[in-house]
């Protein structure tokens, strides 16, 4: 009762007000019939009306006036109908600003409509509308005038279809091509982040070997300067698991020294001395003190933990491997690290034989006389 009486005092619900979008259609024939023409027209959409000029005796002119309510069907017809060939003229559809204005702005509510993103695919969803009026407006045009004489008329829809995949096919192409320029460009600007990564890590690794020598060089200077008479204190930072501060006999003062004396050696010198692997698997330095500094290394070359690579490494040192066959394997893993990993672990190995009693400089003769350290 109470929607009853609502309704009666605020009266009948207005309908929205359509919009009225006209357009001019010139150049049309003079034997062309103004009724048979709004019937063409009616293919694009509902026509609210048409009227065509006509001089003061009553006669057709070559322009008349068509009326839309609907914004798409205005595109329509300023679309499918110009161009169009009937009683052998040609004819032609103007806008007014007005109703260009309209389209317009149906246009672009389009993309929302149709769930597209680019210009591209709304361009080509509005085709497909396109051909499908062009293809009632040739349907009305046959009913109408009958076929044309030469046949063209008869493949007027397969010949609109036809474009239509083609143009989707030119579309499919251009897609692809843009996405493989993307993923080019993704893969350069990849490549050139994970170089700089890699730039930037080496640099770090050796700013850290360059501090924590200078810090081994000055720590042993100052304990030197510091340690009471007979007494000196020892620390190998080069051998991994030493960082413990130990106070030795002076007699042991030699350790060093043969730190320095390893330091010291050329990188050739280095590589030619023989790596006895017996010595260093009863020892366990492979695993006390290699394993755990080859772990810390890789995890800071990698940027995380590499058991595997850690393992291959400790294998390949237990096989006696050259120096150099084991930079070229690495290298690949490591780029630029590898070379540097390769000769301060060397050193260290080194180092820990001439701990053992194995002379450097017997141990490279040796070598190069194809004799092993006893």
């Amino acid at each position: 009762m109470d929607n009853d009486a609502n309704s009666t005092r605020l009266g009948p619900l207005i309908p929205e007000k359509k919009p009225r979008i006209y357009l001019l259609v010139t150049k049309l024939a003079p034997e062309l019939d103004e009724g048979r023409l709004q019937q063409i027209i009616e293919q694009c959409g509902e026509v609210q009306a048409f009227r065509r000029g006509r001089d003061a005796d009553g006669k057709p002119l070559s322009f008349g006036f068509a009326q839309f309510g609907d914004p798409e069907a205005a595109w329509k017809a300023s679309t499918c109908l110009s161009k169009r060939v009937l009683c052998g003229q040609e004819i032609k559809v103007l806008v007014e600003e007005h109703a260009e204005g309209l389209i317009q702005q149906w246009r672009r509510s389009q993309q929302a409509a149709l769930r597209v993103s680019t210009d591209e695919e709304l361009d080509w969803e509005l085709e497909r509308k396109a051909v499908s009026c062009k293809a009632s407006i040739d349907a009305k045009v046959e009913e109408i005038f009958g076929a044309p004489e030469d046949g063209s008329g008869a493949g007027a829809v397969a010949q609109r279809s036809q474009e239509l995949r083609e143009r989707e096919q030119q579309r499919i192409t251009r897609l692809k091509k843009r996405k493989a320029w993307r993923e080019q460009e993704f893969a350069r600007e990849l490549e050139r982040i994970e170089t700089a990564e890699k730039r930037l890590r080496k640099e770090e690794v050796d700013k850290d070997d360059s501090d924590r020598d200078k810090e081994q060089v000055e720590l042993r200077e100052k304990e030197r300067k510091e340690a009471p008479n007979g007494i000196t204190v020892s620390r190998a930072e080069d051998a991994p698991g030493s960082r413990a501060k130990t106070i030795v006999p002076a007699d042991n003062r030699k350790l060093v020294d043969m730190v320095d004396t390893v330091q010291a050696e050329p990188r050739d010198a280095i590589f030619r001395m023989e790596l006895n692997a017996s010595f260093l698997r009863n020892e366990q330095i492979l695993e006390t003190k290699l394993r755990p500094w080859l772990e810390r290394k890789v995890d800071l070359c990698m940027g995380g933990p590499q058991s595997d690579l850690v393992e291959y490494i400790l294998r390949r040192v237990n096989g006696c491997c050259l120096p150099d066959s084991l930079i070229s394997e690495l290298t690949r893993y490591l780029d630029d690290n590898a070379d540097p990993l390769v000769e301060r672990m060397w050193r260290m190995l080194v180092f820990e034989l001439m701990r053992g009693g194995f002379a450097l400089t017997e141990s490279a003769k040796k070598r190069e006389g194809g004799q092993h350290p006893q």
